[in-house]
């Protein structure tokens, strides 16, 4: 008796160990964590500021799409890479990321948003994440660490509520994924797509009880934006109407403060730093970057 339940034990300590292998082995290979936000040094302070929003609107006509630059500051060097938004694999800025990114041989790779899923690893990282998903993927692949440049949603948010009424920040935070996604493309169904964003960011530190349904981001809709387009039909590629747009301004400057931030503090440790993110942040970054040396 004793020796069939040895290897009973055996037997199902053998499908345990197999089974944590091939967890082990999904988890390295195709679930992608979302990198963790970097945080700067507090002492890490802009010298020199970011490009003004009224700065930009005179270059954004004409400035270069993917915007990219090289700057040695302090003991390190960072490539920022200021790409136009994209889920096209075929696009040439990916092609000239993976040349950079060789030429460039970075130590740490800084990018915009949060990409990453449990089966990341098993479509395309651009047709997921854009130009980020490559980026991640290059760091993936060559055992680069990778962080979100990104300020944390508690800094972000409460920033933008110093300013602006709830219910505004509220509106900007639960459309910001969609009206981002658009250009991509429509989904079948706006109103779920939405809903999900809704009722996890009224979750969020201060914009609680901020929205109850989809129904009522239309009613304010219609009040507020009346003779414009639904907003199941606007996308930021070409900004946000009336408010919403002083919104993403500001939430855009605390983005790209904390971007240039983030970079002046790696260098500082003599890192290699390669950034990206999208083109106004880049353009706007160019001056606090440059002059942190």
């Amino acid at each position: 008796m004793a020796t069939k339940w040895r290897r009973a034990f055996r037997w199902v300590a053998g499908i345990a160990a197999g089974l944590a292998l091939f967890v082990s082995l999904w988890m390295l290979k195709v679930a992608w964590r979302s990198p963790a936000r970097y945080q700067p040094d507090a002492a890490t302070r802009l010298v020199v500021p970011i490009m003004s929003a009224v700065e930009y609107d005179r270059v954004l006509p004409s400035h270069a799409r993917p915007f990219v630059f090289r700057a040695r500051v302090a003991g390190g060097e960072a490539l920022v890479f200021g790409a136009e938004h994209t889920k096209d694999p075929e696009c040439k800025q990916i092609a000239e990321m993976r040349r950079l990114f060789k030429e460039f041989s970075p130590t740490v790779v800084l990018v915009e948003g949060r990409p990453g899923s449990p089966i990341a690893g098993l479509g395309d990282p651009v047709r997921q994440f854009g130009e980020a998903g490559m980026a991640l993927s290059l760091a993936r692949s060559s055992g680069i660490p990778t962080w979100s440049w990104e300020p944390t949603r508690d800094d972000e948010t409460s920033a933008m509520l110093n300013r602006f009424p709830k219910e505004r920040v509220a509106l900007f935070y639960i459309l910001r994924p969609y009206v981002s996604d658009l250009r991509h493309g429509k989904p079948a169904d706006p109103d779920a797509a939405l809903e999900s964003n809704r009722a996890s960011r009224v979750r969020w530190r201060g914009l609680e009880n901020s929205f109850a349904s989809v129904r009522e981001i239309d009613r304010v809709w219609a009040r507020d934006f009346r003779g414009l387009p639904d907003w199941r039909d606007t996308s930021d590629e070409f900004g946000w109407p009336g408010y919403l747009s002083e919104i993403a301004e500001a939430s855009r400057d605390v983005r790209t403060e904390q971007m240039a931030r983030c970079v002046l503090d790696l260098c500082a440790k003599g890192e290699r730093v390669l950034v990206v993110c999208g083109s106004s942040h880049a353009v706007r970054a160019k001056s606090a970057i440059d002059g942190g040396g």
